[in-house]
């Protein structure tokens, strides 16, 4: 229960720290390097590369050559003229999946897959005027600093907190290198004097799995996976084993809320209650079709198992939803899924930044395409308000199909 209750608060700072759905997931994991910008034309290299004449691309240096002459203001910067012309260019792909990310967002984006980052752990909230309040986790980094409930962060390492700032950019000031100082200014209840403290940043892991007991006659495990990260294998090794020692008979996946992440890690959890076979296809641009099976791993006990899903059921999470309902492990209950059944690489460029680019779409191993259309369940069942509808059907299922055997 101990550690229960330590997931559960720690799962506070996924909810807190992390990126919001950032347009689904379901991504392989590859990077390239593109050749950085010349003084004059930023864009240049790429304008010229070996896909394009520099023809093609006169009208842009034209527009670019009267903003820059003609302008009455402030010029932006090249890097923000930059970005600006590679977010338009994606977005011309008219695809919702296929995006620019910036090279703070982007690391957030790798420490979120990653399961940790560097951060000084506290939780972090804005209050009703629009301050950043910290609350320091037991035992961490913060709280041994002297950093106390309720402290107002004013300044980080210099730089003045205002309203302006959001709350994610504030988090990208705090975040950095493990073992790096962080200096914070703090406002403490009435005291006149701002108070200054030094953290050094410590691993901050985010936990994608949590698990208890729900019923105790007869016994039925919950595991719910919030998100597939690099940790969430092991962590649902976790899951399993100590479901297993405290002996119970039924289990209920819930992967509602689950926006996606990495398609391994979706892979890596079908595979622990599949024993073989297929988990899904790859439908390629050139009309190819890629393969994945169960692969190698620990498995799951043979335990009667209903997965949990809704409308923001999305992308790996569908795979794994798909997976087992198609192979007939486990039936969905609750309400149909986002539907984002598209494959993205992410292609890391020089100074940070990434291009997502839609490079495939999957199917689950009945065939079925998720993309726009997403998983129906075998019961439909809308959360409600004053209950969890979805959970207690999920509970009359299974320790109904008891008194029938």
């Amino acid at each position: 229960m101990d550690r229960l209750r330590s997931l559960g608060l720690t799962f506070l700072v996924i909810a807190t720290l992390a990126i919001v759905f950032m347009a689904g997931f379901g991504t392989h994991w590859l990077t390239s390097r593109v050749a950085g910008d010349t003084p004059d034309n930023p864009l240049a290299e790429l304008a010229i590369g070996n896909d394009a004449q520099p023809t093609e691309f006169g009208v842009f240096w034209e527009a670019w050559r009267i903003l820059q002459r003609d302008f009455f203001g402030d010029q932006p910067a090249n890097q923000q003229r930059t970005y600006a012309a590679i977010q338009g260019l994606a977005q011309s792909y008219d695809d919702p999946y296929t995006y620019f990310v910036e090279p703070q967002p982007r690391q957030r984006e790798k420490e979120n897959l990653s399961g940790e980052f560097g951060g000084i752990g506290a939780w972090v909230s804005t209050d009703d005027q629009g301050n950043i309040v910290l609350k320091p986790m037991p035992g961490r980094a913060a709280e041994t600093a002297g950093i106390l409930e309720g402290d107002i962060l004013v300044a980080i390492n210099g730089t003045e907190i205002t309203t302006e700032l959001s709350q994610d950019q504030v988090l990208d000031m705090i975040r950095g290198p493990i073992g790096e100082p962080v200096e914070l200014q703090l406002r403490r209840g009435d005291a006149a004097d701002l108070v200054t403290v030094s953290v050094v940043r410590e691993r901050v892991e985010t936990p994608s799995v949590e698990w208890r007991v729900l019923e105790e006659s007869p016994k039925v495990g919950y595991i719910a996976i919030r998100q597939f990260t690099e940790r969430t294998a092991d962590e649902l090794d976790s899951a399993i084993a100590d479901l297993n020692a405290k002996d119970i008979s039924f289990l209920v996946l819930d992967l509602r809320h689950n926006g996606g992440g990495l398609l391994q890690s979706s892979i890596d959890v079908a595979s622990r209650f599949l024993n073989d076979g297929v988990v899904l296809f790859e439908r390629k641009n050139d009309g190819s079709r890629e393969t994945y099976r169960v692969e190698a791993a620990q498995r799951a006990p043979n335990w009667p198992t209903a997965v949990l899903v809704d409308g923001a059921t999305a992308s790996a999470a569908e795979i794994v939803a798909g997976a087992l309902q198609d192979r007939g492990r486990a039936q969905l209950i609750g309400e149909k899924t986002y539907g984002k059944g598209s494959v993205q690489l992410i292609r890391d460029l020089s100074d940070g930044s990434s291009v997502h680019v839609t490079v495939a779409r999957w199917q689950t191993p009945n065939g079925h395409e998720i993309n726009g259309v997403g998983l129906s369940p075998n019961i439909e069942s809308p959360h409600q308000d004053d209950i969890d509808a979805p959970l207690a059907e999920a509970i009359k299922l299974l320790t109904g199909n008891v008194a029938q055997n």
